[in-house]
């Protein structure tokens, strides 16, 4: 099996305040790649996030969970409880041949760097495109910092 780089676009949903401009830009640039991986974050009852972050957002099946991109046929779309990946959905994207891939989306001082993080755990070679990130948070340029010292461009 061929190697697949998709991109990956991190929560890009309707419960977050995302700027426009950046979903338009998100989804010109995911016409690059063979395939797009979409994360949707649920945010269940008795969670972790609810009962220490105190974010109510997100139930799962609610609105808040909508895409703002839809996914097209081929693409794939995980529901996500954590920051990151787990297990389950890393060796999905294995067995279709995944070794690189490029990751974008929201909240990049959170799940962004979460997805990351469990990409490059996994054995998956990633890279972000910063400028397709943002937080409302106001430390994405810190996150870019960590960012960029955990997952240097490629010499």
């Amino acid at each position: 099996m061929a190697a697949a780089e998709p991109l990956i676009i991190v929560d890009l949903q309707r419960a977050f305040p995302i700027p426009p401009k950046l979903v338009t830009a998100i989804r010109r640039y995911a016409a690059r790649f063979p395939f797009r991986v979409f994360t949707r974050f649920e945010n269940p009852a008795g969670s972790l996030f609810r009962r220490r972050l105190d974010m109510k957002v997100c139930p799962p099946g609610s609105d808040d969970t909508e895409l703002l991109i839809e996914p097209q046929p081929g693409d794939v779309v995980f529901a996500k409880r954590s920051y990151g990946l787990n297990a389950r959905q890393i060796a999905r994207l294995k067995r279709r041949g995944v070794r690189r891939a490029t990751v974008c989306g929201v909240e990049t001082d959170a799940c962004v760097l979460g997805v990351m993080f469990s990409l490059f755990d996994a054995g998956i070679d990633c890279r972000v495109k910063t400028d397709l990130c943002w937080s409302s948070t106001g430390l994405h340029g810190v996150a870019v910092k960590i960012l960029k010292t955990q997952f240097p461009p490629l010499k």
